[in-house]
C-alpha cells in the first residue's frame, strides 16, 4: 500500500477534476495551484503550476509523488518554472486522477499546518513578551 493511499477522498474527483481542461486548486479562498490538461489522441496530457505564493510546496508535491505514483503517470518538473508536466493513457483517468486527488489533499492539509503553526507561534512571541512586560513592571516595583 502506497504512502499516499492512506488518505482517500470523498470521491475521485472530488479535490480535482482531471477530465476537464483546467482545475484550480484553493485553501481559505487562496489558489495554491492550477491544473491544465487536455486529451490528445489515446493520451490525456496537462501541467501542474503553483502559485507564486505557494511555490514553497513545489519540493513537497515532488517527493510525495513519487510516494504511490502510478506506473502509468509519467511525470516532468520543471524546478526553474514550479511546475509540473505530466502525461498518461486516458484509460488511466481515473487512477491517476485518484492519486492527484490524494496528493493535493496531502498539500491543502500541509497549507492548512503551516497557518495554524504560525498562528500558534504569533500567539506564543505575544504571551511571551507579556510575560516580559508583567516581570519588568513587578520588578520595577521591587525596586522602589
Amino acid at each position: 500500500m502506497s504512502a499516499l493511499s492512506q488518505t482517500k477522498p470523498a470521491s475521485v474527483d472530488q479535490l480535482i477534476g482531471l477530465s476537464s481542461g483546467y482545475s484550480k486548486v484553493s485553501v481559505n479562498q487562496q489558489e495554491i495551484v492550477k491544473i491544465f490538461n487536455q486529451k490528445s489522441g489515446l493520451v490525456m496530457q496537462g501541467m501542474c503550476k503553483f502559485d507564486e505564493s505557494f511555490e514553497f510546496l513545489f519540493p513537497l508535491f515532488k517527493g510525495l509523488s513519487e510516494a504511490g505514483k502510478p506506473r502509468s503517470l509519467n511525470l516532468s518538473f520543471a524546478s526553474s518554472e514550479k511546475a509540473v508536466y505530466f502525461h498518461y493513457p486516458e484509460s488511466n483517468q481515473s487512477e491517476v486522477s485518484s492519486f492527484f486527488s490524494q496528493l493535493i489533499l496531502h498539500l491543502q492539509n500541509e497549507v492548512r499546518f503551516k497557518k495554524v503553526l504560525k498562528e500558534i507561534i504569533r500567539h506564543r512571541k505575544h504571551f511571551l513578551s507579556e510575560q516580559i512586560l508583567l516581570q519588568n513592571a513587578i520588578m520595577g516595583r521591587a525596586d522602589n
